[in-house]
């Protein structure tokens, strides 16, 4: 198994094993250099930034040191982390442009009912994700492969004349330690896991980057998916 395969198969142990090689801080150094952890920037009130622990935050919080067993569910996005859509949209755009993080906006322009231009904005570079040309290839190639290959977690995603590339994800609602319920079909709606999808589309020469999350949906290739390829559409055929 190597990163590209990993991507496409969400195959969390693989990335058990690099959270524990790297460790949970130098994870949370590499997480807020790609803007997680903080806002946006968007033109809107009361964005939250998210939580991206480290050991600090931890004992702090806590008053408990850190677990080498916590950095496996902090690798694969579980534990105590905290993401918000924006901020994986944002970060999915990133990727897409090869690196380069915008400050998302709400609007392009403001007119006149004579269609005269009043204000304008644009969205701003506000940094650079921490990684090299050739890691952003691989992350490529692992997030095409979760569309457009069999073993990929999203083929239901697949478009016939666009190319997408993503990726499909789950947010615990609670511990599974903490439920009473043996089997999946038996724990309420209300306490399943949310589903998460990111995109970005077509792979060659990005137009449009989105998150999609559906609360209790508990898978993103099934709930999340689906909708993420008919927005996608929609779009490059406005």
């Amino acid at each position: 198994m190597n990163v590209v395969d990993a991507l496409a198969e969400s195959c969390d142990v693989y990335f058990y094993q690099v959270g524990q090689k790297l460790g949970v801080d130098h994870l949370a150094w590499y997480a807020n250099a790609c803007g997680l952890g903080s806002v946006t920037g968007i033109q809107l009130e009361n964005e939250k930034a998210g939580l991206v622990p480290t050991s600090a935050w931890k004992k702090r919080r806590f008053g408990v040191p850190w677990q080498g067993g916590e950095t496996l569910s902090i690798a694969i996005g579980q534990g105590y982390n905290l993401a918000t859509p924006l901020q994986m949209a944002v970060l999915t755009s990133a990727i897409a442009t090869d690196g380069v993080i915008m400050r998302p906006i709400i609007l392009k322009s403001i007119e006149t009912v004579k269609g005269e231009k009043i204000r304008t904005w644009k969205a701003k570079t506000i940094g650079r994700l921490p990684v090299s040309k050739a890691t952003l290839d691989m992350i490529k190639r692992g997030l095409w492969n979760v569309v457009n290959t069999q073993k990929g977690t999203a083929t239901l995603v697949k478009l016939e004349n666009v190319e997408i590339s993503g990726k499909t994800g789950t947010a615990q609602v609670v511990s599974r330690k903490d439920d009473d319920f043996a089997d999946d079909e038996d724990i309420p709606d209300a306490l399943k896991p949310h589903g998460w999808f990111v995109a970005y589309a077509p792979s060659e020469n990005p137009k449009i980057a989105l998150a999609v999350f559906v609360e209790h949906g508990e898978h993103g290739s099934t709930a999340c998916g689906p909708i993420a390829r008919e927005l996608i559409k929609s779009y490059l055929e406005s």
